[in-house]
């Protein structure tokens, strides 16, 4: 018996579990409504069907096709036999899932949210597949909503991933009802015919005739049936004869006369004899009027729209602009209407509705229909009717002014200072991303206002189909954006989704273009719309977007956490020549003043970090959640996160490795080794499997097949291996029977297709050759054709797949690219681009290349058409990736990694938001974008400032020292510099402001003396200059500054500034992972801390003070000083830690001092968070010091890189 506890516990999983799926409609609510259009008795035949009984009693029946299609013209009941499909299959006891497509609901159109419908439906039946979702989020962070519409992402994490790799209780049914209305019916239908599942799963399409994809070779030809009229005559007749019975109860001539002539005119169409009923029960009076009324009705739907459109235009003028407005709702929105939304929406216009479903339904002329609460159009042929063109007439919606209409309904409702109030309310307190609970509270907020929630999500997407000549809407987004769009972004960080402000953002951006495009065309949208657009207009909405899009990407984290920073906390972060810089930055009320920004504008680049200084990145590889760096000499690789670019874990392979690779899933890892192949889960970072090498070859190729648990590797001795790594065994090996019969060396480079059935080889000073990797191993390979040893296909570098696996590029060593199409047989040359690296995007449009200067471009394929490009200054770029949505791209510099997203990539993602029947379409090519890298020029490598806060000096990785004003961060002066091929890595600026010392990465140490001549003035003087054996940490002076601490990981040495000569030496033999600090209270004396001890020494000897040393409290039961903020947590001292730096506060009575976590690497900080420790001053003054106490703050830089949103 299941307890309620356990009931409750299982309710709790499914809702966060819905909640990862992001749906959260039930299914069956929309199986219901059309259930309810099933007379009893009727539509019974198709569970009689023979091609239906085959394919549901012939599932696990290999010679069986699983796939079964029902095919129907528009109209004709299709998606009531599909609801009798469902309802027969769950009466038989069987695993039924299904979806309904529907053109007029702009989500639930989508292959994605159909993938997600079935697996929201598999939620409730299985325990093991709960648990598998639970797992795969906590591992990957994975959360799929309708602005994530990954197909692919979808179908690898949760189709193959865990749904084909369940062996459920029993088969599977899946009914998927008006595919032709999908948006990517083409790849929905060519996944689900081809699926490998444990379980077996029966596939159902019901749909208008379409071309269906052909299926593989190896599954059975579809099991198919087409409606005809026969098929539905006896159900249309029955439900005839239901409805004219009910209204004709006593009359039967009449009624068998009524039922004939409608039966004749019907043509098998169910919706025609609907409405007609319909239209006709005004009629039913005298036997004349039925007579007339039945002559009258018009055969076919299109003839049948007309008379009820007629209908509406007759009526008085208020009613009808009232439906129009209605039917421009229905027809044009986003999705359908709750009823109360469009309550809101139709004000101020219209108000003070008795019963507006009533209304809606009288005045539309049957047009439109409510089912439970929701306002939709009754069939997608009622909307083609209303919004296109006929041989006679206008439409009567014209779907521009009907999204105008709609836009700024939105806007003006979002435009409301009110707005702030409601939001208020919602506010909570800051807590760790980590910790946070993903509540929508937008949805709290619609709670009291209904239309709330439909504005903030969809009003860009109308403004993008909206008619380019309204000057209404043009002012009305002017308004908002320059007075409301905060509140607006506020709004969207509650509902914790921040992609519908990425989404809002590629809207806008749509329309730029298309305004664009008609001005450069000097051609109106219609012969209707003449007006010119103003072109700054244009300009300031794409400014805004970037806008919108740079503050998702930079401070997205910050603003799910607290909405509304957005007023405050970030405004002045943000760029000052940005729009929100420039119309927000002086009058919004701020509680923080940021100044010194170096640029004026947005940067490209999102982020920059390091995996440590003395290191060298060899590779890098982006998926939805990490990116990873390659460190081939030490065998790591370094996991960054792709959300907030903080340092999630070091995978350590141990040995030399030289590639890897992400499955499909983006969930597992390979690494490949000098000794072994290591398998790793990135989400938790646990090693999988290892594979020990048996051959001494090199490896050149690896990649995952289909699923995790098949591994490919390709070896220089021209053998490629398939591996099952679940089972630890070899499934195959392929290698050419006499491959050095072509060249008598190993091969160059080697490449698998994307669907690891060919593999590509090249040697030096041979054109590239391609094998099938399941043909016969003394087959002759594909070659390409060089007419001569100097063509540059014979001197090739690199070879990259496209993804669709039919063509190849080939990089050549003089800087050439050969296209390789293999099915046309033709080599194409590009000798304009010149990359020395390149990488080829997920979906095969773009190209990503570095040339020699380290300039970095961004190409279109099959065109090559520069549309971006990142000049550098002479940078060494050593690899390239992109993102899996292609909009953003990462670069290896040495250590450090380059995070850009910029906007040409959003622009180029755009045409999947743009009217492809826009004029100009095929002739406007995209204008390349071209920037300077910033990041190329002089870093800051070191900082100090002077006591009093008013200046501060840098120094930068071209050895330059320099004075800074701390109020403007505007340049004072060039103090003096190091060798400009050095970097200043310690600067320290003594307490009186006499002198200022630093070192670079050679040892080398200068010191100078500094005269303040006047305010802002310096003269300098020479004190030092002299080389140290080790890199400098840490420079200290004494309280006279007489004596000079100079302090490395080893040794601490003391100089005297007076004589210029070093007085005494301590070298600790090991590195330590110390700071210093002047004691306190005794000025002679110095005090080590290290995160498990502390000492005091002497300043002029470094002897010990204490020889016994002092050993921090056992953190269980720290004392707490009443001073130390209530945000202190004890420390944990099982953390291998480093002090990072040392300070004294203000009052003397604490010292404090950052303890990071190690990362094993001198010059390499950690990223995951400020962890600052307080030690009270007090106990330094102890008779036992073992009693010292101190407590820690973790996690402060975290807090304060998420809100600068910089790292």
């Amino acid at each position: 018996m299941v307890t309620r506890a356990e009931m409750g516990s299982v309710d709790a999983t499914i809702s966060r579990v819905l909640s990862i799926l992001g749906v959260r409609e039930k299914a069956e609510d929309e199986l219901n409504v059309h259930r309810a259009k099933v007379l009893e008795g009727t539509c019974r035949w198709i569970i009689q069907a023979r091609e239906l009984k085959i394919w549901i009693e012939g599932l696990e029946d290999p010679n069986i096709s699983n796939t079964f299609w029902l095919i129907g013209l528009p109209a004709t009941g299709k998606t009531v036999l599909s609801s009798v499909i469902i309802d027969h299959l769950q009466s038989l006891g069987k695993l039924c899932q299904y979806n309904f497509f529907a053109s007029i609901h702009q989500t639930k159109r989508t292959a994605a949210y159909c993938l997600r419908s079935i697996a929201t439906q598999l939620t409730f039946v299985s325990s093991e597949f709960r648990d598998r979702v639970l797992a795969l989020h906590e591992q990957s962070g994975l959360r799929f909503n309708s602005q994530n519409q990954a197909f692919n992402v979808i179908w690898e994490n949760i189709f193959e991933g865990i749904i084909f790799k369940m062996r459920f209780p029993q088969p599977l049914y899946w009914i998927l009802d008006a595919v032709d209305e999908a948006d990517q019916q083409a790849l929905l239908i060519s996944h689900l015919t081809k699926i490998e599942s444990l379980t077996p799963i029966g596939v159902s399409f019901v749909s208008r005739p379409i071309k269906i994809p052909p299926s593989p070779v190896q599954i059975a030809t579809p099991i198919t049936y087409f409606l005809s009229e026969h098929d539905t005559r006896d159900d249309i007749q029955a439900f005839v004869q239901r409805s004219v019975q009910h209204i004709l109860p006593s009359n039967k001539s009449i009624q068998k006369k009524v039922i004939e002539q409608l039966l004749n005119k019907a043509s098998g169409s169910f919706l025609w004899v609907r409405l007609a009923l319909e239209t006709l029960e005004g009629s039913w009076h005298t036997e004349d009027d039925i007579h007339q009324a039945l002559t009258e009705m018009p055969q076919g739907m299109e003839n049948l729209y007309g008379q009820m459109l007629a209908k509406i235009q007759a009526q008085p003028a208020r009613l009808r602009t009232m439906a129009k407005i209605i039917l421009t709702w229905v027809t044009c929105a986003w999705r359908p209407l709750e009823i109360s939304e469009l309550e809101v929406a139709l004000q101020p216009e219209f108000t003070g509705f008795i019963q507006l479903e009533k209304t809606v339904v009288e005045i539309c002329g049957h047009f439109v229909s409510i089912n439970g609460s929701k306002v939709s159009i009754i069939h997608m042929t009622a909307r083609d009717f209303l919004t296109k063109k006929n041989k006679e007439n206008a439409p009567f919606i014209r779907s521009r002014e009907g999204h105008a209409h709609i836009a700024k309904k939105c806007i003006k409702h979002l435009s409301n200072d009110d707005w702030r109030q409601v939001f208020k309310r919602f506010h909570g307190p800051i807590d760790s991303p980590k910790r946070m609970k993903r509540q929508n509270k937008l949805l709290l907020a619609e709670q009291g206002h209904p239309f709330l929630g439909y504005s903030t999500c969809y009003w860009a997407y109308h403004i993008s189909k909206s008619e380019l000549s309204s000057r209404n809407l043009t002012e009305t987004l002017e308004l908002f954006l320059n007075v409301y769009c905060l509140l607006w972004i506020e709004a969207i960080a509650l509902s914790q989704n921040l992609s519908y402000l990425t989404r809002s953002t590629q809207y806008l951006k749509a329309y730029v273009k298309r305004m664009t495009r008609i001005t450069n065309l000097d051609v109106p949208e219609s012969p209707l719309s003449l007006t010119r657009f103003p072109e700054h207009h244009a300009h300031a909405i794409e400014m805004w977007a970037n806008d919108f899009i740079r503050v998702a990407a930079k401070f997205g984290s910050n603003l799910l956490q607290s909405p509304s920073s957005i007023h405050r906390l970030i405004i002045p972060f943000c760029p000052r020549h940005s729009m929100i810089g420039e119309t927000f930055g002086l009058i919004t009320e701020r509680t923080l003043v940021v100044t010194g920004l170096s640029n004026d504008d947005w940067s490209d680049c999102l982020a920059s970090v390091s995996a440590g200084e003395d290191l060298s990145a060899s590779k890098v590889l982006a998926g939805d959640t990490f990116f990873l760096v390659l460190v081939s000499s030490c065998g790591s690789v370094f996991l960054w996160s792709t959300d907030t670019c903080e340092q999630a874990r070091v995978l350590q392979h141990n040995e030399y490795v030289t590639l890897m690779a992400l499955d499909r899933s983006q969930k597992s890892l390979a690494t490949a080794g000098t000794q072994t192949y290591r398998i790793w889960d990135i989400s938790s970072g646990d090693e999988l499997y290892r594979i020990s090498k048996t051959s001494q070859a090199l490896t050149l190729a690896i990649a995952f097949g289909a699923t995790a648990s098949e591994f490919f590797f390709g070896l220089d001795d021209c053998s490629v291996t398939c591996y099952d790594v679940e089972r630890m065994q070899e499934r195959w090996s392929f290698r050419p029977s006499n491959p050095r019969a072509l060249v008598q060396n190993c091969p160059r480079t080697m490449a698998l297709s994307p669907d690891q059935k060919k593999v590509a080889m090249a040697w030096r000073g041979k054109p590239p050759v391609i094998w099938d990797l399941f043909g016969d191993s003394s087959q002759l390979p594909e070659q390409c054709r060089a007419t001569q040893s100097t063509d540059a296909i014979c001197a090739p570098e690199a070879l990259h797949w496209l993804p669709d696996g039919n063509s190849i590029l080939i990089l050549c060593q003089n800087t050439v690219i050969i296209d390789w199409r293999l099915y046309d047989e033709e080599q194409v040359e590009f000798s304009h681009i010149q990359p020395r690296e390149m990488a080829i995007s997920h979906d095969g449009s773009l190209l990503l290349t570095s040339d020699n200067a380290g300039n970095i471009s961004v190409w279109t394929l099959p065109r090559f058409t520069l549309i971006y490009r990142l000049v550098n200054e002479n940078e060494f770029i050593r690899n390239l990736a992109f993102s899996p949505d292609s909009q953003r791209f990462y670069d290896i510099r040495g250590s450090t990694c380059n995070v850009w997203e910029p906007d040409a990539l959003v622009r180029a993602f755009n045409e999947d938001f743009e009217d492809q029947s826009s004029n100009g379409e095929s002739s406007m090519a995209p204008e390349a974008v071209v920037r300077s890298d910033v990041r190329s020029q002089c870093q800051i490598t070191a900082l100090a400032s002077d006591s009093r806060d008013r200046y501060f000096c840098v120094g930068r990785d071209d050895g330059l020292v320099l004075i800074q004003e701390a109020l403007t961060g505007q340049k004072i002066r060039k103090v003096y510099g190091h060798s400009s091929t050095s970097a200043v890595i310690a600067l320290s600026w003594s307490p009186s402001g006499r002198y200022m010392i630093s070192a670079d990465d050679s040892g080398r140490v200068i010191a100078k003396r500094l005269e303040v001549k006047e305010e802002g003035k310096w003269g300098v003087f020479p004190v030092l200059d002299i080389r140290n054996p080790d890199t400098v940490q840490q420079f200290l002076f004494n309280e006279d500054e007489k004596l000079l601490l100079i302090s490395t990981a080893t040794a601490d040495r003391v100089w005297n500034m007076k004589t210029k000569k070093e007085i005494c030496c301590r070298d600790w033999g090991s590195g330590q992972s110390r700071r210093w600090i002047t004691h306190p209270t005794k000025p002679s004396s110095l005090v080590w801390i290290d995160p498990k001890e502390i000492h005091t020494y002497e300043w002029s000897t470094l002897n010990h003070s204490d020889p016994s040393g002092v050993l921090p409290k056992d953190p269980s039961t720290p004392t707490r000083s009443p001073c130390i903020p209530q945000g202190f947590t004890p420390k944990d001292a099982t953390t291998q830690k480093i002090v990072q730096w040392i300070a004294l506060s203000d009052n003397k009575e604490f010292i404090i001092y950052e303890t990071p976590p190690s990362t094993g690497h001198t010059s390499s900080r950690s990223t995951s968070g400020l962890h600052l420790e307080l030690l009270s001053t007090n106990d330094l003054r102890l008779q036992h010091p073992h009693s010292l106490a101190s407590d820690c703050m973790a996690d402060l830089a975290g807090q304060a890189k998420r809100l600068l949103g910089t790292y």
